[in-house]
């Protein structure tokens, strides 16, 4: 048996698609860390795209743009800012498409991810229900999560259990249900108020798919 082709990739839309989910995102949290989060990027990777985009601005961005645009080279910026050749890098905008296969492959997925998780939340908020609910649990796992003291988290789904890495014990469908409920009862203003094993968890989850 042949083995299979790996999938073709067009550099010039990938690269396009990922610069307007992270214009989306940052339009909405105005956060490089949260569009890193929701795109699973580095911050500095996120700042480039929204460069090239033409939606970031910051001093250091305007100075190394508006010297390049002058006919500056990058030593000459570098000397002018003091920045590092990568530092000076990383504030202009793509000049050329990345290329490298393994990047458009995790560059597709990225974009495949965002849609998903997107979509699950979407269905969620217009036809609240514990499947849906599950859906996006799904659809969010390895995503970083931070509870309410600061704390970054991940978790798996085994069957009807969600497995947080900071924890031993897995959540169990069940806990989730009641938590949700009670969300969906009344205002709940932090972990404690959902009253389940693993509320800290369950809190910053079910704020990010709008619950709470």
């Amino acid at each position: 048996m042949n083995p299979k082709k790996k999938p073709h990739y067009n550099p010039k839309e990938i690269l396009g698609e990922l610069t307007t989910a992270a214009v989306e995102i940052y339009a909405e949290e105005k956060s490089l860390h949260k569009a890193a989060d929701e795109l699973d990027m580095n911050p500095i990777k996120i700042r480039k795209l929204l460069i090239t985009a033409g939606v970031y601005e910051s001093i250091t961005s305007d100075s190394v743009n508006r010297l390049k645009r002058e006919g500056k080279t990058i030593p000459e910026i570098m000397s002018t800012l003091h920045l590092s050749k990568a530092s000076v890098n990383s504030y202009l905008p793509y000049s050329k498409i990345p290329y490298k296969a393994e990047e458009l492959s995790a560059n597709a997925e990225r974009i495949a991810k965002y849609r998903e998780r997107k979509a699950a939340v979407e269905k969620l908020s217009k036809e609240r229900g514990m499947d849906n609910l599950w859906d996006c649990i799904i659809a969010f796992v390895g995503y970083p999560f931070t509870t309410a003291k600061g704390l970054k988290f991940k978790y798996t789904v085994h069957g009807g259990e969600m497995k947080v890495d900071r924890k031993e014990k897995a959540v169990t469908r069940s806990s989730v249900e009641m938590a949700y409920r009670k969300a969906c009862e009344g205002e709940i203003t932090g972990p404690k108020k959902l009253g389940v094993f693993g509320a800290s968890y369950l809190y910053p989850v079910f704020k990010r798919f709008g619950v709470v």
